[in-house]
């Protein structure tokens, strides 16, 4: 079963988990989020079928995986150049995440000081303290290396003149943890990161819900 951890502001009607407010009470359980949603959007994309995702047979090594991400849906107007812009910073924001909390350091490794460096200073501090569930902690003192199989974001943005002031980043990341003699673990992490610009430029996380899950790769059968 996976775990969820849960960090949310307040918004202002009618953008979906894109404007900071008041934050809310971390959560680590399915409970209900701290969020005014009350202009409800038709439902992402599904989650594409992981027929590439590990099997009993398949091989650890890590190969380059490129981060596949789009806008879905935008309150307001945006162009096809702005569009692309901002699938590109903000995809930058999301790979830092990605690389720092998951993905990257040299395993085994024990320490996740600085897994959130392209969020705000209160969110990286929600989610260290919450890091079994926000990185690799629980996996990466028994691991010796990870093979990234997917990465893939959908962007709702909020553009009420025609320029993006906040992104709610719908996620799903899967990797195979390698643990030497013991069973290979197949991670999956999916959750939405709420961004806005950041003062110097670019974009950060201010707030989070990510859901954590794992299981022994080579007991999924082949499909």
């Amino acid at each position: 079963m996976g775990v969820m951890a849960r960090v949310f502001s307040q918004l202002v009607p009618p953008a979906r988990r894109v404007v900071a407010g008041a934050a809310c009470v971390v959560l680590i359980t399915a409970t209900a989020a701290c969020t005014n949603d009350s202009n409800q959007a038709s439902p992402e994309p599904a989650t594409p079928s992981e027929s590439s995702s590990v099997g009993s047979g398949a091989t650890l090594e890590a190969k380059p995986v490129p981060l596949s991400i789009r806008v879905t849906r935008v309150s307001g107007k945006l162009n096809k150049s702005q569009r692309g812009s901002l699938e590109r910073r903000v995809g930058k924001a999301v790979s830092g995440y990605f690389d720092a909390a998951w993905l990257g350091g040299q395993y085994p490794r024990t320490s996740f000081t600085g897994s959130f460096p392209t969020f705000s200073r209160g969110a990286a501090r929600q989610a260290y303290a919450q890091r079994g569930l926000t990185t690799n902690a629980q996996l990466g003192g028994s691991t010796e290396s990870v093979a990234p199989k997917q990465k893939k974001v959908w962007l709702s943005v909020l553009a009420p003149n025609k320029v993006a002031a906040g992104v709610t980043a719908r996620f799903h990341l899967v990797f195979v943890a390698d643990r030497g003699e013991a069973a290979p673990q197949k991670v999956r992490v999916t959750g939405e990161l709420l961004l806005t610009h950041k003062k110097a430029g670019g974009w950060q996380v201010f707030g989070y819900d990510v859901q954590r899950s794992a299981k022994a790769a080579g007991k999924e059968p082949n499909r």
